[in-house]
């Protein structure tokens, strides 16, 4: 006859945790979201840039870039990451000496520097506490192609070339930052040379391009 009661016990304590687990579960609070401390950001840029080797200053030139880069990890007050970019290009003339152009029938050379790709380490860091200023160091490689218009005599020219870009920032909202940066696209002289016998000419390498860009960054 103690049976009865026991087991009676038994299932109104059974059923009292079942209600009571139901009822935290449905009064817990949700989650909460979880944050990119890494974002993807979008960025652009507008300056002004240079190639050495033009006749007249025509290598300068208004530039933009559009680019997409990814925090990899965040340190506090550094962050390291990439970005992978887009750059215009421009049109100008070689500046090569009258003599040598007098082998090639003495018109000048016009060349199509190409839009430029690149992808670079991006070094963010806040050398200061004190201070919302950061320093932006970017380092990496550009391939650019340069082809002559109009002229058949003359090969076009594709390279790699190292790439700097330096400068500091500040944050202009939550979500976007604008710096102020040095470009440096590395190269070497032209170097053009001129065959009598054969009535071709031959560009060696793609110049210097040196420029200031403006640079606005705004996480996704």
């Amino acid at each position: 006859m103690l049976m009865k009661p026991m087991r009676l016990s038994l299932a109104c304590c059974l059923s009292l945790a079942s209600f009571t687990s139901f009822a935290g579960s449905m009064g817990a609070p949700p989650p909460p979201p979880v944050v990119d401390d890494c974002p993807w950001m979008m960025v652009g840029s507008l300056g002004y840039a240079g190639l050495n080797g033009s006749e007249g200053g025509q290598g300068q030139s208004a530039v933009g870039r559009l680019g997409i880069g990814k925090i990899l990890r965040d340190y506090g007050r550094s962050s390291l990451g990439f970005e992978i970019g887009v750059q215009n290009g421009t049109t100008m003339q070689l500046y090569i000496p009258q003599d040598t152009l007098d082998v090639l029938g003495g018109v000048p050379i016009t060349v199509a520097v190409k839009p430029l790709l690149d992808l670079l380490a991006t070094w963010r860091f806040t050398p200061l506490s004190t201070t919302a200023m950061f320093g932006d160091v970017k380092l990496g490689a550009a391939y650019r192609r340069m082809d002559i218009v109009n002229r058949e005599t003359v090969n076009n020219k594709s390279q790699f070339a190292g790439e700097v870009q330096a400068g500091l920032g500040m944050p202009i909202s939550d979500v976007a930052t604008l710096s102020l940066l040095y470009q440096g696209i590395y190269g070497a002289d032209v170097n053009f040379q001129a065959n009598a016998a054969t009535g071709t000419g031959l560009i060696a390498n793609i110049p210097v391009q040196n420029g200031v860009l403006l640079s606005l960054n705004v996480a996704l």
